[in-house]
């Protein structure tokens, strides 16, 4: 079990929820939320922020990289694109970094980037990725 799983699975246990009533809550299928526990791939960042708001943690706690439960932060979904992309802009420059060398160093192509700012919102995975990468918090990102 990856360490969101865990999270998941344990937050799921301390709510007294079984799979099938949180898949409900989240608007999404069992065989979706199923998923994240057999397949091992993670949610979109909205299904995530949606359980860190019923669960009242960061998403940092939910994907393990964190004990902090609490949110620092709260997420206005129609601001996460745009927060996301000006953070990430600030980092590259706090770090003296080029969008090519950055994203090179992160194992991303630069084309990633672009669609970033195009409008196409980033994937869970790319999300950590970026946060590993500058050593900051998902919530921070978005």
């Amino acid at each position: 079990m990856n360490q969101f799983q865990e999270s998941l699975n344990e937050l799921i246990i301390e709510n007294n929820l079984n799979k099938l009533k949180l898949a409900q809550i989240l608007g999404i299928s069992s065989n979706t939320l199923s998923g994240y526990f057999v397949k091992n791939y993670y949610p979109r960042i909205e299904i995530a922020i949606k359980m860190c708001n019923y669960f009242n943690c960061s998403l940092d706690y939910l994907f393990g990289i964190t004990d902090k439960r609490k949110p620092e932060y709260t997420f206005d979904n129609s601001k996460l694109l745009n927060n996301f992309n000006n953070n990430l802009k600030s980092l590259f420059k706090k770090n003296n970094l080029s969008v090519a060398s950055a994203m090179k160093a992160m194992q991303l192509d630069e084309y990633t980037y672009y669609n970033w700012k195009k409008g196409k919102f980033p994937n869970t995975t790319n999300i950590l990725v970026v946060s590993k990468f500058f050593g900051v918090s998902i919530d921070f990102l978005l």
